[in-house]
C-alpha cells in the first residue's frame, strides 16, 4: 500500500506489480497524504494528510470509517500502539496527539513538543513512552546546538529524556524507529547520519555513516536485526544491527527525487522503497545470503536455537565412540564427503526375566509374617538369589542345560547388527578370575585383614570331596 501527495492511497499486487482496485480518496485532491500506517491486526489503515486530518480506513472496503480533527497544520507522521487501541500523530504545527482508535477522541494532547515541526512520532514497543523528532530553530550560537530527540511518558505526557547528537546545521531529525525489544532507539537526520541510542542510559551507542545526503526514512526488519534507510542521495542502504556495518553495496535508484520511504514486508524477506512516482521491491533474503549473513534472516528465538544446536553437535561427537575407543568423525562439509550410513536402533526387550530365575525362592504373597522376620530362613533365600545373580555374569562351565544365559542372549541379539556397527560385543568375552578358597576364613575376608583368632573346640575337619582346598568353583 502506498500514499502520495496526489491525495490517494493505492493497493498493489507484489507479484504482478499492478494496482488492485481503484484509488482510495477522501477530501479534496489537493490535500496530499503524507503518511500511512497499518493497524496491528491488518484490518485498518490510518493516514495523515496536509489538511490536518487523521483518517481511519477500512481495508476491505477502502472507505474512510473515521476522521479525526484537531491539528492546525499538516500531519507528517502517524503510529499505532502495539495493542491497536491508540494512534499517535505528529504535525507540522509542532504538536503531538494521542487518539482513541475506537471513537477518535483525543486521549492526550495537543502536546507542545518544543519542535518547530514534528516529523517523527513513534511509540515504544511496551507503549509506556513515545519519541518525537523534528525541526528545531537553531539559536544564534549554532556550533553548540544539537537537534534534540525527546522522549515522553505515554500516560502523563511528561518529558522523560532529551537526546542530543545530530548536528543542527540542517535543522531536523526526520525519522525514528524502536527496535522490537525496546532496548534501542534509532534516528535518521538531515545531517546525513543515522544514530542508535540506548533506552537504558539514553546515551548514543553508534553512528552509522554512509549516506551523502539527508536521511529521509528508516525501517527495522521484524526480527530486529536489519535496518533499512532511505536518502535523498538516491540510495537505500541495509545495515547489520549486530555490528552497525553495511550489509551490501547501496541499492541505487534512478529517480531524481531520491528515496523517500522504506518498509519491510511482514516476513522480513522483501523491502519496498518509494521514490517520486514509483515503488520498488527488493529481495532482502537474496541480498543478505549473497553477503554471507544468512543468520540475519532468523529471528532472535531461532538464533538462540541455532547456536544451541551448534553447541550440541560437538557434544554428541565427543560422546559417541565405539568399543575400540575409535572416535567418530565429526561432520565433514567437503564436497566429496560420504555420509555415514544411518544405523537402525536395536529394540531390546525391557524387564525380561529368564524362566526359572526365581526358582527356590518363597512367594511373597504366601510368606507369613513370622517366616519373613526369621533371619535364618531369609539367609538361605539370599544365598540362593546370590547364586542366581552370579550366574548371570559368569556362566558355569559345568552347566550342560539348554537354558540360555543373559550374556548369550545379548550376544545373539547384537550379532544381527550391521557389519559396520561401532560396537560388537560378541568379540569381547567376559574375563574369569580364579580366587583360591581360604580354609577357615570368611568368604568376604581380605588377604591382609588381621582378625583375632578363635580357637576351635573340635578337631579340624577333613576336606570335603565336594570342596577341595584349592577349589575354583564359586558358590
Amino acid at each position: 500500500m502506498t500514499c502520495s501527495f496526489d491525495g490517494s492511497l493505492r493497493v498493489w499486487n507484489l507479484k504482478s506489480g499492478k494496482q488492485i482496485g481503484d484509488n482510495w480518496r477522501d477530501g479534496p485532491s489537493w490535500s496530499g497524504v503524507s503518511t500511512i500506517a497499518l493497524s496491528p491486526d491488518g484490518k485498518k489503515v490510518v493516514s495523515g494528510s496536509e489538511d490536518g486530518g487523521v483518517r481511519l480506513w477500512d481495508i476491505d472496503t477502502g472507505k474512510v470509517i473515521g476522521k479525526w480533527l484537531g491539528h492546525t497544520d499538516g500531519v507528517l507522521d502517524v503510529c499505532w500502539s502495539r495493542d491497536g487501541r491508540r494512534v499517535l500523530s505528529g504535525s507540522h504545527d509542532g504538536t503531538a496527539r494521542q487518539w482513541d482508535a475506537e471513537n477518535g477522541e483525543t486521549i492526550l494532547g495537543p502536546m507542545k513538543t518544543g519542535h518547530g515541526r514534528v516529523f517523527a512520532a513513534v511509540y515504544s514497543p511496551d507503549m509506556t513512552m513515545f519519541a518525537t523528532g523534528g525541526y528545531e530553530l537553531p539559536p544564534l550560537n549554532i556550533q553548540d546546538f544539537k537537534c534534540p530527540i525527546r522522549i515522553w511518558d505515554t500516560k502523563t505526557g511528561e518529558l522523560v529524556a532529551t537526546l542530543k547528537g545530530h548536528a543542527s546545521e540542517y535543522g531536523q531529525v526526520s525519522c525514528l524507529a524502536w527496535t522490537p525489544d525496546g532496548k534501542t532507539l534509532i534516528s535518521g537526520s538531515f545531517d546525513f547520519s543515522i544514530r542508535t541510542w540506548s533506552t537504558t542510559t539514553w546515551k548514543q551507542n553508534a553512528l552509522l555513516d554512509g549516506h551523502t545526503l539527508p536521511v529521509q526514512s528508516i525501517a527495522i526488519s521484524p526480527n530486529g536485526r536489519i535496518l533499512a534507510s532511505a536518502s535523498y542521495d538516491k540510495t537505500a542502504r541495509l545495515w547489520n544491527l549486530e555490528d552497525n556495518q553495511p550489509i551490501s553495496s547501496p541499492l541505487h535508484h534512478a529517480d531524481s527525487h531520491g528515496v523517500l520511504a522504506v518498509s519491510f514486508s511482514a516476513d522480513g524477506k522483501l523491502l519496498a522503497t518509494g521514490c517520486g512516482k514509483n515503488v520498488y521491491t527488493w529481495d532482502i533474503s537474496a541480498i543478505v545470503k549473497e553477503a554471507g549473513l544468512d543468520e540475519l534472516l532468523l529471528d532472535q528465538r531461532d538464533k538462540s536455537l541455532f547456536y544451541f544446536c551448534l553447541f550440541l553437535i560437538p557434544i554428541s561427537v565427543l560422546c559417541r565412540a565405539d568399543a575400540t575407543r575409535r572416535p567418530v568423525r565429526p561432520f565433514d562439509f567437503s564436497a566429496d564427503a560420504t555420509p555415514r550410513p544411518v544405523r537402525k536402533p536395536i529394540k531390546v526387550p525391557q524387564r525380561q526375566v529368564l524362566q526359572g530365575f526365581f526358582d527356590g525362592l518363597p512367594d511373597r504373597a504366601h510368606v507369613s509374617a513370622r517366616h519373613r522376620l526369621h533371619p535364618r530362613s531369609w539367609a538361605s533365600h539370599v544365598s540362593t538369589l546370590s547364586g542366581q545373580l552370579s550366574s548371570l555374569f559368569r556362566p558355569d562351565a559345568h552347566d550342560t542345560s539348554s537354558r540360555p544365559r543373559p550374556f548369550h542372549w545379548v550376544r545373539n541379539r547384537l550379532s544381527a547388527r550391521p557389519s559396520n556397527a561401532d560396537i560388537e560385543l560378541h568379540k569381547h568375552r567376559s574375563t574369569v578370575v580364579d580366587v583360591p578358597y581360604a580354609k577357615g576364613k570368611r568368604r568376604d575376608a581380605s588377604a591382609r585383614e588381621k582378625r583375632r583368632r578363635i580357637p576351635l573346640k573340635s578337631k579340624k575337619p577333613a576336606a570335603s570331596a565336594s570342596r577341595p582346598p584349592n577349589s575354583n568353583t564359586a558358590q
